[in-house]
């Protein structure tokens, strides 16, 4: 995907759901990658430090360290010498393509031979700034899942991790291979009891880890107000099911579904495989959670009911108090 053999200044996306180590993944290539290139630059959390420092101090940063210079206001030189140099420059977590467009131009602002990484949780932004491709990344498998989840489980300590192998599974069953689940419930039971592990998972039946749901979440927020109500009927009703029956159903309900359904397959919230809806775990549980904590002790309040003995006891008590999504 990189072609590092060819002269083509090339952009190169990287998307996936919050947590699923894009990241990560960056700052690998980085300390692979960056001694080939004759200057490099790492930015992470690039809408966060957007928003807080501006574009302008941004693109200075990653100018001075790509020409290795002392910082300077005076764009056009620093420009003028980008072009004729080889870099590799990586950008984590961006959000808006026309800001992106802003910050580093186009292909033609860099020198011949460099690679332009970045991460980005919507497709569709990278699409957008002019990736030549797209990578997706995919869920751990069972063994990298085991691995990474007992590094932070036992450190060292090959003895716990047998003892523990039944539990570590549970754990891995609920994580799905999100190596940011499966890193804050390693932190978390490391050097405990068997009871307290049993305890946890039991506390996991009940809701999400607050850490977990919460970077889970930001692809959520980033959507648009119908984008998010697609989201939720389909987190509450009609995973599993085919999408044209969903999208005729949506439609139905006065939403845009085809347009809706793109944004979220987008964004990894949804997949479709075989012609039926595919929801990751974790996803679905995020997306339930947010339905419930608009009044976890009133459910007849919810704009969803999906749990059955909640639907009966609301049903029995006359207790819906606003109209529910069926």
């Amino acid at each position: 995907m990189l072609h590092l053999e060819s002269p083509d200044v090339r952009i190169i996306g990287i998307c996936g759901m919050g947590g699923i180590g894009k990241t990560t993944i960056c700052d690998q290539i980085y300390h692979t990658l960056a001694l080939q290139f004759g200057s490099s630059s790492l930015v992470l959390d690039v809408q966060e430090k957007i928003q807080r420092d501006g574009i302008d101090s941004i693109r200075t940063k990653y100018l001075s360290e790509l020409l290795k210079e002392q910082k300077s206001s005076y764009l056009p030189y620093y420009n003028e010498r980008l072009k004729r140099t080889k870099v590799l420059l990586i950008l984590d977590d961006v959000t808006d393509s026309a800001l992106l467009k802003k910050l580093i131009g186009g292909s033609d602002s860099f020198g011949q031979g460099s690679r332009i990484i970045m991460t980005s949780r919507d497709r569709q932004v990278l699409r957008n700034a002019g990736a030549d491709d797209i990578y997706e990344v995919k869920e751990l498998n069972f063994y990298d899942s085991l691995r990474l989840f007992s590094l932070h489980a036992f450190k060292q300590k090959s003895s716990e991790e047998i003892a523990y192998r039944e539990l570590s599974e549970k754990v891995l069953r609920y994580a799905k291979g999100i190596p940011l689940a499966l890193q804050i419930l390693g932190s978390l039971l490391y050097g405990r009891t068997r009871e307290a592990w049993e305890s946890q998972l039991q506390k996991l039946k009940k809701g999400q880890h607050l850490d977990i749901f919460n970077v889970l979440k930001l692809s959520y927020d980033g959507l648009g107000d119908e984008e998010k109500n697609i989201f939720l009927d389909i987190a509450c009703f009609y995973r599993g099911d085919k999408e044209i029956v969903v999208a005729e159903r949506l439609d139905d309900f006065g939403f845009s579904s085809k347009i809706g359904m793109d944004i979220l397959k987008d964004r990894g919230l949804i997949s479709v495989s075989n012609g039926r809806i595919v929801m990751h775990d974790l996803i679905q549980e995020m997306g339930q959670d947010i339905v419930r904590k608009e009044c976890s002790q009133h459910p007849g309040k919810r704009s969803r009911l999906f749990n059955a003995k909640e639907i009966c006891e609301v049903l029995r008590m006359n207790k819906v108090y606003s109209v529910v999504t069926l």
